[in-house]
């Protein structure tokens, strides 16, 4: 009978390996178990201690190719036992050295190993060691999917964007970057693995480790997290990132519903609610409905007899007005500019120090000597940054190099929502007056200002800039 464990650990227990468990599983018709070496038994002595007590049970015995194996003799036994103590001993001074070059390479910003993040790319740092560097083509992807989730488009239709799109999901990137042929069928990119790339520090350079609720950022002796490459994208862009995550309430086990045109800029003017889009078929037919909540519920029917309009129809309605009213018109954006606000640096820094503190629990020696001396670092950072003055940015309406006609036909339907958004234009919607037929005159297109004090700063500076054009 002959077994093989290619691969497999001397310090697993011998009855857990695949072709050893076999064999003890059938000692009773075996005098003899030979190894090529006595470590291939076992490297830890319990184990072996176990497997030689099971062994003289069984009226069995040890042999080894060597032939230094012989359990006949307590001395024996000694020696037998003692080789395998300096097997352990070995692999325990190879597994601490192992462990103590990683410490060394992950503090000192080296790639472990693996396969870069999607944007990444494996490159050497000229000290016989590795790095990350920015992946130009990859990384364009995904600053477009940031930028656009920052201008309000959702996660969603994002993934739906770059899957129609045609982009390569990172699968199939790395496939093309390998030189392999791609199979017939493409992977897709999912919701769940983009947004977790969007939530990983990665982006900003840091090395990261663990996944998901485990993810933390890796920090050197003073607490700074620990760079691995250069960034791919600015700290700016990473906090308004997070902070639209955050706002959108993204849940990555169940994304958004697809986005539509006129979600919060179609209203109705009966019970004064948003109205939401409903797909319908009527004899294979789409008849897609903006609907109020009174349409959709009964309850609600007290103010409101339930309003609902062609979906196809108010859109197209809404889209002439704009154009007709708006399109010559330069598109400009609403940003901020300047100033020195330290509120973002010391939100980070509480977040730090949040971070270690709760890894302190069951931290004991030189560990815990560790993590406290990186408190001590970011609590001296943040003090520092909240004596530091803050004058604060301005906001100031920027060209795009578009007219509003020019951005609306280059958006998708995500993106014509968050222009009319942006703009403040409202849709209201009356009862029908006769009957099934469309009647135009239901539909009620505005500038609708919810804040008019806010409006009239933001009209100025608007001015000033169209004015600066002139």
């Amino acid at each position: 009978m002959v077994r093989h464990d290619v691969g497999v650990s001397g310090s697993v227990r011998p009855e857990d390996r695949a072709g050893f468990g076999e064999i003890v599983g059938a000692l009773s018709g075996i005098d003899v178990v030979v190894a090529r070496s006595v470590d291939r038994f076992s490297r830890v002595t319990s184990h072996f201690a176990s497997l030689v007590e099971l062994l003289d049970k069984r009226s069995t015995t040890l042999a080894d190719v060597q032939g230094q194996a012989d359990l006949t003799s307590p001395y024996g036994r000694f020696v037998v036992t003692l080789m395998v103590a300096f097997a352990q001993l070995e692999r325990e001074t190879i597994q601490q050295r192992i462990l103590r070059s990683r410490v060394e390479l992950r503090q000192g910003g080296k790639w472990l190993g693996g396969a870069a993040p999607y944007g990444f790319r494996v490159v050497p740092d000229g000290e016989g060691n590795k790095r990350l560097d920015v992946d130009e083509t990859a990384a364009e992807v995904l600053r477009n999917v940031i930028e656009r989730i920052n201008e309000g488009h959702t996660l969603s239709a994002e993934v739906d964007r770059l899957n129609s799109s045609g982009v390569l999901s990172p699968g199939d990137y790395r496939k093309v970057q390998r030189g392999e042929a791609l199979p017939e069928k493409r992977a897709q990119w999912t919701y769940s693995a983009i947004y977790q790339h969007l939530r990983s520090e990665v982006l900003r350079g840091y090395r990261v480790q663990g996944k998901r609720d485990s993810r933390r950022v890796v920090r050197d002796s003073e607490g700074k997290p620990v760079r691995v490459g250069p960034a791919l994208i600015d700290d700016k862009t990473w906090r308004t990132l997070q902070a639209t995550l955050n706002a959108n309430g993204v849940e990555t086990k169940r994304p958004r519903k697809k986005a539509t045109m006129l979600l919060h800029v179609a209203w109705c003017t009966a019970c004064d609610d948003v109205m939401h889009y409903n797909t319908r078929v009527y004899k294979d037919r789409r008849m897609d409905q903006y609907a109020c909540p009174a349409a959709r519920d009964k309850s609600r029917r007290d103010k409101c007899a339930g309003i609902s309009v062609n979906a196809e129809r108010v859109e197209a309605e809404v889209e002439t007005w704009l154009l007709r009213n708006f399109g010559h018109m330069p598109y400009t954006e609403r940003v901020l500019i300047g100033g020195n606000d330290t509120a973002s640096v010391i939100e980070e820094l509480e977040g730090d120090i949040a971070e270690l503190a709760a890894s302190l629990v069951g931290l004991r020696g030189a560990a815990k000597a560790a993590v406290l001396a990186q408190l001590e670092s970011r609590q001296e950072a943040l003090e520092e940054a909240q004596a530091e003055p803050a004058s604060e940015p301005e906001w100031r309406w920027v060209p795009t190099g578009e007219t509003v006609a020019e951005r609306w036909h280059n958006a998708d339907t995500a993106g014509k929502r968050v222009l009319l958004l942006s703009m403040h234009i409202r849709a209201g919607i009356a009862p029908a007056t006769k009957g099934r037929r469309w009647d135009p005159e239901r539909v009620s297109v505005g500038v609708h200002i919810d804040d008019p004090a806010a409006e009239a700063a933001d009209a100025v500076l608007r001015e000033e800039f169209l004015s600066d054009m002139v």
